[in-house]
């Protein structure tokens, strides 16, 4: 009884979703027929970040991943040859619309195999945090961390190696990280760097507050920022 009203609430979810999602972008006769460019700017207008389409063209993502199938492209291809659509087409176009926005959500997290440098990640942060001068290591030091976990960073930084038992720590401390409501800091990261993809996170956290998703998905971003070199692109990571 328990898992049947459970699917229940959760088709209610994605059904109010989906009526949001159609009513929201007013989907006309003329945007189904061109479908490909209506499917990208609803992706780029619904995505929090440009990473939940990975940074590409939406529908070569959608492909790419799997989210758009074969049969669904060739459905989508034969619209632009049709002089009427039926109430069929429109309701299958929406359907997959609200379908492939549905899929955009991702909680982005570290797997061990994302930290490309580990040794040369938690040396960055260690020697980093002392500075003077604002920035991502200082800002963890001093308001994310608690003096036992970054302990712990210091620790790692004083080993000639991580081994794996150490790599799959510091995955969760940073995994930990970026959960938490204080891990961004619009000054501390102009330190890091000043870029449009800086911006797109400070614009984003100026809106006001973020739901939990949003907020370690924003944070995981500001974390890959800060360490680029060291981390896979966020595309890669776990969700």
């Amino acid at each position: 009884m328990k898992k049947l009203l459970a699917i229940g609430a959760l088709l209610l979810v994605t059904a109010c979703s989906s009526v949001k999602v159609a009513e929201k972008h007013e989907i006309k006769d003329e945007d189904i027929k061109n479908w490909d460019v209506t499917i990208s700017k609803v992706i780029v207008e619904e995505s929090l970040i440009p990473d939940w389409y990975g940074n590409q063209n939406p529908i070569y993502y959608l492909q790419k991943t799997g989210k758009m199938s074969e049969k669904d492209f060739n459905f989508l291809q034969t619209l632009p040859n049709k002089e009427e659509f039926t109430e069929e087409d429109r309701d299958k176009f929406k359907s997959l619309l609200n379908g492939y926005v549905s899929k955009l959500d991702r909680t982005f997290y570290l797997s061990d195999t994302n930290i490309k440098n580990p040794k040369g990640l938690v040396d960055k942060m260690v020697s980093e945090a002392p500075l003077r001068m604002a920035n991502p290591s200082n800002h963890i030091q001093n308001t994310v961390a608690t003096p036992e976990e970054w302990s712990e960073i210091v620790a790692f930084s004083q080993k000639s190696d991580l081994d794996t038992k150490d790599v799959k720590r510091l995955r969760k401390l940073l995994n930990k990280f970026i959960k938490r409501s204080e891990f961004f800091n619009e000054t501390s990261w102009y330190g890091s760097e000043i870029s449009d993809r800086l911006m797109e996170i400070v614009t984003i956290y100026k809106k006001g507050a973020l739901t939990k998703l949003e907020r370690n998905n924003v944070n995981a971003k500001a974390l890959y920022i800060a360490y680029s070199p060291y981390l896979s692109e966020l595309e890669k990571w776990d969700d």
